[in-house]
């Protein structure tokens, strides 16, 4: 008899068990989406990092276009300061979203700063590279000394307006 109840017994509470931590199909499926939140998030400062260097990419490669074909420097410094202006105001925005993720989370402000700090010196160089010519002709050639500083410094200021805190 006491046999027959530890029986019924151990019984009961396996079944008990089996209830409690059986597969609940009621279960929202939201937790998985977390990990791609995070892994979002975790990539946060680096995608910020490489926006904001692409963009001073395409800003040299429109100022490398315009001195291409060697205009006078009346025609092509309003044309640099045009392209300047604008991208100014895409940098400025950049600078925005750069400060508010200092803000926002610390760890991805310091990636973010990371990756610029590793990238920055060869697209800064790549630029160098990029307007050699026009820079070479317009300072040797042409002695147009405002044409140069808007071609070798004024643009990497650009690059400066995005990351200033």
């Amino acid at each position: 008899m006491v046999k027959r109840i530890l029986v019924l017994v151990c019984v009961g509470v396996g079944l008990s068990m089996l209830i409690a931590c059986g597969q609940k199909s009621e279960t929202p499926q939201t937790p998985a989406a977390a990990p791609e939140k995070k892994a979002a998030a975790a990539d946060a400062g680096v995608k910020l990092g490489e926006e904001i260097l692409s963009v001073f990419d395409q800003c040299v490669a429109e100022a490398a276009a315009l001195a291409k074909d060697k205009p006078e420097a009346a025609v092509l410094i309003p044309q640099l300061e045009k392209l300047y202006a604008g991208y100014g105001e895409k940098m400025a925005a950049l600078n925005t979203r750069f400060l508010a993720l200092r803000d926002q989370d610390i760890f991805r402000f310091r990636e973010a700063n990371g990756y610029l700090s590793g990238n920055r010196p060869q697209r800064v160089f790549n630029k160098d590279n990029t307007l050699r010519q026009a820079i070479v002709y317009y300072n040797l050639e042409k002695g147009e000394q405002a044409v140069v500083d808007m071609l070798a410094n004024r643009i990497v200021k650009l690059l400066d307006d995005a990351v200033k805190q």
